[in-house]
């Protein structure tokens, strides 16, 4: 799973008609009830919503759910009929976020955190009534361990992040006399970023409640940043983890930079990751940015007392077995989701 003149005219009006305007999804014949979604976490669509919409009579089969042109899966608390006084359609909402701003962007590498929406956090989700064909479903399913003879899955890949929102940096620029002149494109390092980092100064980022696993066959944590510079200077930047120098990169002027490097579990056999990134230039006054820092690591299925919690498997022919820790709940009992194979498990 990771699952001329006149030649030049026609070129251009058949161009124009393949276009892609993000609108493709939309069936012009049905009705669209549009709600927005600004906080990442599950939500329940009640029958008293449905029936304020005029909508309570529908075939719990027949309801369709669209986020950024995209079908998401839903599950509804029944099959084959209306839902009653008491049933929901329930779905995994995602507030906005900046991917769709990419394509903005002069060429797609120059964003420097994806995290965050230049528009809005605010996601947009369309409800509609779809009598025929395919309404994407999260089914339930039985999580039925007799017979089980799969031994526990020792860890999962988890990437924790420090996605920077302080400021939107400007980009790249050119300096005019003694005026800084910003590109009118989405340019090179432009979007949410930390504050500038001076000269000698550094940033500093922690991580606790890892809950690493460190026996065989797990892979080496990798630590990934992105940054920018915002002065025309030559530079270069450093990050530590627990205080060892891991990565270090050359960051001249409005240049950017995306860089990985994997390191030793052991640095963070403790449980907890201190990160600082540290401006080296030697000239008075420089500015440098960062836009996010992400560290992957193997961790074991402990959840750190979290209410919801995401995790990536990889394709398993044999399924998985699993035994989590960890995870905060009141009387009602949890819920996995099989956001991949559309299932649902209590």
């Amino acid at each position: 799973m990771k699952r001329i003149l006149f030649l030049l005219s026609m070129a251009f009006a058949l161009s124009a008609g393949a276009q892609v305007f993000n609108n493709e999804w939309i069936d012009f014949n049905k009705t669209y009830y549009k709600f927005k979604v600004a906080t990442t976490g599950l939500y329940r669509i009640s029958q008293a919503s449905l029936t304020s919409l005029g909508l309570e009579n529908n075939n719990a089969d027949h309801f369709q759910l669209w986020r950024n042109g995209q079908q998401i899966p839903v599950y509804t608390s029944v099959q084959g009929t209306p839902l009653g006084a008491n049933d929901y359609i329930e779905f995994w909402g995602e507030m906005n976020d900046g991917k769709p701003d990419n394509a903005l962007f002069r060429q797609p590498d120059y964003q420097i955190n994806d995290k965050w929406s230049l528009q809005t956090d605010s996601a947009a989700y369309y409800l509609t009534i779809n009598p025929s064909g395919t309404n994407l479903r999260l089914a339930p399913t039985a999580n039925n361990l007799a017979g089980n003879t799969l031994s526990p899955e020792p860890y999962f890949m988890y990437t924790a992040g420090q996605y920077y929102k302080a400021k939107i940096n400007a980009g790249r620029s050119e300096l005019v006399g003694s005026s800084y002149t910003y590109s009118s494109s989405y340019d090179v390092g432009e979007g949410w970023s930390s504050g500038d980092i001076g000269t000698g100064a550094s940033v500093v980022y922690n991580i606790t409640n890892l809950y690493p696993y460190s026996g065989a066959g797990a892979p080496d944590p990798v630590v990934s940043i992105t940054a920018a510079g915002n002065a025309v200077h030559p530079r270069s930047f450093r990050v530590r983890l627990n205080g060892d120098s891991v990565l270090g990169k050359t960051l001249d002027y409005y240049n950017y930079s995306k860089t990985s490097k994997a390191v030793p579990i052991s640095l963070i056999s403790s449980g907890n990751a201190n990160f600082q990134v540290t401006n080296l230039c030697v000239v008075s006054g420089d500015r440098m940015v960062i836009g996010k820092i992400e560290f992957s690591y193997p961790r074991q299925f402990h959840f750190g007392g979290l209410s919801n919690f995401y995790f990536e498997l990889p394709a398993n022919a044999s399924g998985n077995y699993l035994e989590i820790s960890g995870f905060t709940y009141s009387g009602t009992p949890p819920v996995l989701y099989d956001l991949t194979n559309g299932k649902r498990y209590e």
